[in-house]
């Protein structure tokens, strides 16, 4: 196996989808990136992981930083996907989540962000650039929400245990 020459490889980062259930229809969060760190796009919820702390715990505070909302359930998505960091020659590994909230609720950007709006699945792929970002809302459709008789599988202990 080859390693020299190679750039580190580490789990670093989140994405977390953000999802209400309103009158029977699920729609999912998205952000659009103001551009002050690049180009604007839209995206969920994203965040690198702390010192010491674990991607889970990450995904709550990025929740609670960038949109002031608390999940109310927390689910690991079957997705894992890597990005090439070429301003720091890592390749960095990226783990996503999604985090029921209220549908009551709406957020409070902080300054990542410019907009943000709730859509559907059908709507949030088609705004989202990324083929890892479609990737986990599929996921997240077909694993959690097409089939909630076996959601639990994915369901992490509710945040005020994980805490």
């Amino acid at each position: 196996m080859r390693t020299q020459g190679w750039p580190a490889h580490r789990v670093t980062g989140v994405d977390v989808w953000p999802y209400r259930v309103d009158r029977g229809s699920t729609e999912f969060l998205l952000l659009h990136r103001s551009g002050r760190d690049g180009a604007p796009f839209w995206q969920g919820v994203s965040g690198w992981i702390e010192d010491g702390e674990v991607p889970h715990l990450t995904a709550l505070r990025e929740l609670r930083e960038e949109t002031g909302l608390e999940a109310v359930e927390l689910y690991a998505v079957d997705a894992l996907f890597d990005l090439y960091a070429w301003k720091r020659g890592t390749v960095e590994a990226i783990v996503p989540f999604a985090a029921r909230v209220s549908a009551e609720e709406q957020p409070r950007l902080s300054e990542e962000h410019d907009e943000w709006r709730w859509e559907s699945l059908a709507v949030a792929l088609g705004l989202v650039p990324y083929e890892p970002q479609r990737a986990a809302l599929r996921r997240i459709s077909e694993d959690i929400l097409d089939r909630p008789e076996l959601a639990h599988l994915y369901r992490i202990e509710p945040p005020e245990k994980s805490r």
